[in-house]
């Protein structure tokens, strides 16, 4: 589980790495120009799997969660990219020192709605990981909207083929 786990987390930082190369090529009105999806634009979903990622960082390390106030920052999309690129480095390099015991372990946190819940560590990785693919998913479509059409591949198995 240990392993299965740290490549999820490598392979999120390769993949979001991959196309955040992508999107730091636009500019800020095609980052920002309004785009039919769960969120309007390019830039506003990038906030979210920022504010997402921080959000379970700072649960799961009994930190403040202050990242629930990053969408009134009126932070630069530099910065959202440069923030995600980071905090998917720390999930890289944090989850290689979790053994089996901790990734089953019980842990407790609230929603954004203060509900309480407890899950296994690991469902909680693996939820993580996973919003970021839907939202890639999400990128994807948004920039071939946007015109963009040569975009890299971000499938887990690519990654695989080349670990």
């Amino acid at each position: 589980m240990q392993t299965m786990i740290a490549d999820y987390a490598a392979y999120n930082q390769w993949a979001n790495g991959a196309l955040l190369k992508v999107v730091k090529t636009l500019d800020a009105s095609q980052q920002q120009k309004e785009i039919i999806s769960s969120f309007p634009s390019v830039y506003s979903t990038l906030l979210h799997v920022l504010s997402a990622e921080t959000i379970w960082w700072q649960r799961m390390h009994n930190e403040p969660q202050t990242a629930w106030t990053l969408k009134d920052a009126g932070l630069s999309s530099e910065a959202i990219i440069d923030g995600i690129l980071r905090q998917d480095k720390l999930w890289a390099e944090w989850v290689t020192t979790l053994q089996t015991e901790q990734l089953q372990s019980m842990m407790g946190y609230k929603t954004s709605k203060q509900e309480y819940f407890e899950q296994p560590l690991c469902e909680i990785l693996m939820h993580l990981f996973n919003h970021s693919t839907y939202h890639r998913g999400q990128l994807v479509t948004m920039l071939r909207q946007l015109g963009i059409t040569q975009l890299p591949g971000t499938d887990f198995i690519l990654w695989c083929r080349n670990k």
